[in-house]
């Protein structure tokens, strides 16, 4: 059964390294990028966060080399949908985008909506419609 997931994000390493853990918070298993050198391999066979109360410690950690996220249960489009709370404009247009989306960008993406609404609220700006909120890339601020 799975537990968790936490999506690790490096400048030093290209690609993004999924650790998923068990419901008792053990390491179950590992997902590398496609490339990866050898120094990366080592450094985190070294760190290796064999325990999800180790990830968290490292996701807590100021280092500036490396972002820690945890991984929604669901990142369908459906959720995203849901959460945006927006129903205007092209709802398959936006599905499209989703689906081209990065599992690191899907992340951001629905990490980044309960501040972008509190934002919306505290300006009184208007909502962008979810195809720009997905090609403008909100997220990324």
């Amino acid at each position: 059964m799975i537990g968790k997931q936490y999506i690790f994000k490096s400048r030093l390493v290209s690609g993004d390294i999924i650790f998923k853990y068990d419901l008792n918070g053990s390491l179950r298993e590992v997902l590398f990028p496609e490339r990866i050198s050898l120094s990366h391999y080592i450094w985190i066979g070294k760190y290796l966060p064999y325990n999800e109360s180790i990830i968290i410690k490292m996701k807590k950690s100021k280092a500036s080399f490396f972002s820690i996220e945890e991984i929604p249960a669901d990142l369908s489009f459906s959720r995203f949908w849901t959460d945006y709370k927006y129903k205007i404009g092209k709802k398959k247009m936006a599905e499209n985008i989703w689906n081209r989306m990065s599992l690191s960008d899907r992340v951001k993406a629905l990490s980044y909506i309960p501040k972008y609404l509190d934002h919306i609220k505290r300006t009184g700006h208007n909502q962008a419609y979810p195809t720009t909120y997905l090609n403008q890339r909100y997220f990324d601020t």
